[in-house]
């Protein structure tokens, strides 16, 4: 695992937080961001029993971020700037993001890139109740913003 890759954690770790069940995420449970999900198929890849992922520890968070996240985005093949939005696309919006954001972005401009997944959010917002996650959506995209200008 590289310094970039531990930089970006960081970053990511600030928005997830600890554990969160809110009912109206369609995540379900999640814990430092890992959904209850991820962590049942990663805990069976490795031939292990279910838990809670309430439970989860911080090397397994770190595992599963590094190969699920990281290097599935390809996030170690980037310049530190995009690997770093990457990275935290494809965890708070999924992997499959990052290729789209990044075709729009012209694997250039990282201020396209934001613009993008701004974009996305509020198309999201415009679904059920979800416009009540997109404040905080657009405070940590802005968060990412100055922290990879930083």
């Amino acid at each position: 695992m590289t310094d970039v890759f531990e930089k970006a954690l960081k970053f990511v770790l600030k928005w997830e937080g600890g554990y969160v069940n809110n009912p109206n995420d369609k995540g379900g449970a999640t814990n430092k961001g890992i959904t209850q999900n991820t962590y049942n198929a990663w805990l069976h890849s490795k031939g292990q029993n279910h838990k809670d992922v309430r439970n989860i520890t911080d090397g397994e968070v770190k595992e599963i971020y590094y190969n699920n996240y990281w290097l599935k985005a390809g996030c170690n093949k980037m310049s530190e700037k995009f690997a770093i939005l990457a990275f935290d696309t494809a965890v708070n919006m999924g992997v499959g993001r990052v290729k789209e954001f990044m075709e729009y972005a012209k694997y250039t401009y990282p201020d396209k890139f934001l613009l993008a997944r701004i974009r996305k959010y509020v198309e999201f917002a415009k679904v059920g109740n979800q416009k009540i996650f997109l404040q905080g959506w657009l405070n940590r995209t802005m968060d990412l913003e100055n922290f990879i200008n930083s």
